[in-house]
């Protein structure tokens, strides 16, 4: 481009130029003209302040969203702690109200209260020995029966001890009126005027299907009364009826050999396939003291039992014709306990 540019050219041109946008010929022929020119000089002095302050303008617009961005930045981070923040208190609330407001159903079968019937009251006594956990949230419900009389049965909860629930302890009245059973948390603790001992549930929960096994007849007889004398076992499982028999190394007293005998029906029942039920131990004579009974030996000496408790104890109570049901029910199995004086 020839250098010797016209005035009317370099102001046309002078937006452009100002702006970057022409190309170095013209750039160089523009700047050689401003250089002698004194009135294109003034005319490119009047367009850039306004260019300058079109760049400060924008500049200004730059720094505020920048600024905005940052705001937004703080409060989305506030936000996100405050929210953290907030889960984490509603966890914690949520947690403590879990373990000190709500709990967890009590274990009826751990938690059983001791039982005693006076002038037709049943006192139900519990306590907790652990002083971290309370009983909490009692609930009463009745069940009326087409006979007339109820079932009532009992439930709790387990929390921690706290201000507002600090006690373990609590004792319970009924009024037996027109009640046929009470029980708590699902286990029967009374029956028409039969109290379910502790000792009954805990032999109760051994059944067993088979007795194919030292385990399995170990596991049963765990939970009985037993002569503490050192002995072996064995069982006959070559043809029904399958049978076990407990070997003593030495001569059983008077009492040992009763407890034996209250042992066997207990055992027999206990074990859906077991027939026999015996043991031995030596005599003392130089011989041995052999005792078997089956299943249908104790069926046939149950009435017999049963007649002498009901007329000792004033009660109706009738046997079962099969042995084996009375671990269907935990009230007809404390009945044979109570009829064997167990």
């Amino acid at each position: 481009m020839k250098n010797d540019l016209s005035c009317d050219v370099v102001k046309d041109l002078l937006p452009s130029y100002i702006d970057e946008l022409t190309s170095a010929d013209s750039n160089k022929a523009v700047g050689e003209h401003l250089s002698k020119c004194e009135s294109c000089r003034e005319a490119y002095k009047a367009m850039c302040p306004d260019k300058q302050s079109a760049k400060a303008n924008i500049q200004k617009e730059v720094d505020y969203l920048k600024s905005i961005k940052k705001k937004n930045v703080k409060k989305v981070r506030k936000a996100v702690l405050w929210t953290v923040g907030s889960l984490l208190v509603a966890f914690a609330v949520f947690i403590a109200t879990m373990l000190f407001i709500v709990g967890e159903p009590v274990n009826g079968y751990t938690d059983r209260p001791t039982v005693t019937e006076k002038d037709g009251t049943l006192y139900l006594e519990f306590h907790n020995p652990n002083s971290a956990y309370s009983y909490a949230h009692w609930n009463t419900r009745y069940t009326g029966n087409s006979d007339g009389k109820g079932d009532i049965s009992l439930s709790a909860r387990s929390v921690l001890s706290s201000p507002i629930y600090s006690s373990g302890d609590r004792i319970t009245k009924l009024d037996l009126k027109d009640i046929h059973s009470v029980s708590f948390m699902g286990f029967l603790l009374w029956r028409d005027g039969l109290i379910i001992q502790p000792e009954a549930e805990q032999i109760f929960s051994r059944q067993r299907a088979y007795a194919g096994s030292v385990s399995n007849m170990g596991f049963v007889l765990g939970a009985l009364k037993l002569p503490n004398i050192e002995a072996t076992s064995s069982i006959q499982s070559d043809s029904e009826p399958y049978g076990w028999t407990i070997h003593y190394n030495q001569p059983l007293d008077e009492a040992d050999v009763s407890l034996m005998y209250k042992n066997a029906p207990l055992v027999l029942s206990l074990v859906d396939n077991l027939g026999e039920f015996g043991f031995t131990c030596p005599d003392g004579k130089g011989g041995e003291y052999n005792y078997r009974v089956s299943v249908s030996d104790v069926e046939a000496k149950l009435p017999e039992l049963y007649k002498e408790y009901n007329e000792k104890n004033g009660t109706d109570w009738k046997p079962l014709e099969n042995l084996k049901d009375y671990t269907g029910s935990i009230y007809y199995f404390q009945q044979l306990l109570d009829v064997l004086d167990y």
